[in-house]
């Protein structure tokens, strides 16, 4: 389910001129759910796509499933997300297990079903300026080995508008503008605070509202710019501002998502 809203972040990646239809006929909810995710990617005339089910317990995520007979099962504790585990055709595939510390996160450690890849871990690190710091490492043998590798997110009006990618240098910054209308998770319980963009999801969990324009700089192994790409999409809304679809490119290559709520 990596690819979704807030556009969640490949989408993000994906984007260049935005526009809004309230004209759906969907009935205003405070507290509206997306129930099913459609996502339909054109290459090279050629079309694919994908649907996502999602099931609920009140507004916490139970199973998020996929027509590909992959799914994504949520355990909470309390109202905070602390287990996703991932399956495909009922078979294990790996385990992200969650820890936080005074409502925050502070760790994600993924672990595989099999093969020898080590736990991977991500550590969280809140900053004075207000940014969080995703640190990269992996666990052998029982022992923490640390990467150079940092994710950085910066936020602002209750969105994740900025990452930068640092290995020693800036790799890469992505940084995003969004409209004024609701992220179809708004209203999910605990997503929120899942600041990694889920990596079995690629969801923008964090962000209250939807992309409509992306910045990408991607930098050499010195520093120095090379190359930018500003990507933006054209969005539809409902009655109550939920947004219901998500649309970039052209007739030979495009990608669009459809949320039913």
């Amino acid at each position: 389910m990596k690819k979704i809203l807030c556009l969640f972040s490949a989408l993000a990646l994906m984007l260049t001129s935005c526009s809004s239809d309230d004209s759906s006929s969907e009935a205003a909810s405070g507290t509206l759910l997306p129930k099913k995710i459609v996502e339909t990617s054109v290459e090279n005339g050629k079309s694919g796509s994908v649907t996502y089910t999602v099931t609920y317990d009140g507004n916490k995520l139970k199973d998020i499933a996929l027509s590909d007979a992959s799914r994504s099962v949520f355990t909470y504790t309390g109202d905070l997300i602390t287990k996703v585990e991932l399956f495909y055709s009922s078979e294990l595939q790996s385990t992200d297990v969650y820890a936080y510390e005074n409502g925050k996160l502070i760790s994600k450690i993924t672990t595989k079903a099999f093969g020898s890849t080590p736990p991977q871990k991500l550590t969280f690190v809140y900053n004075a300026n207000g940014t969080v710091n995703a640190n990269q490492s992996e666990i052998i043998d029982g022992k923490e080995v640390k990467y150079d590798t940092t994710t950085r997110y910066t936020f602002a009006n209750g969105n994740m508008i900025s990452s930068e990618i640092i290995d020693g240098v800036l790799r890469e910054k992505i940084t995003s503008t969004f409209d004024d209308k609701k992220s179809p998770f708004v209203n999910v319980t605990g997503v929120k605070l899942l600041l990694d963009l889920d990596n079995n999801l690629e969801f923008d969990f964090y962000s209250a509202n939807n992309n409509v324009k992306s910045v990408t700089q991607t930098y050499d192994n010195e520093g120095v710019l090379e190359q930018t790409a500003t990507v933006a999409t054209t969005n539809k809304y409902n009655n109550s501002n939920f947004l219901t679809e998500a649309f970039v490119g052209d007739a030979t290559d495009s990608y669009k998502i459809e949320v039913t709520y």
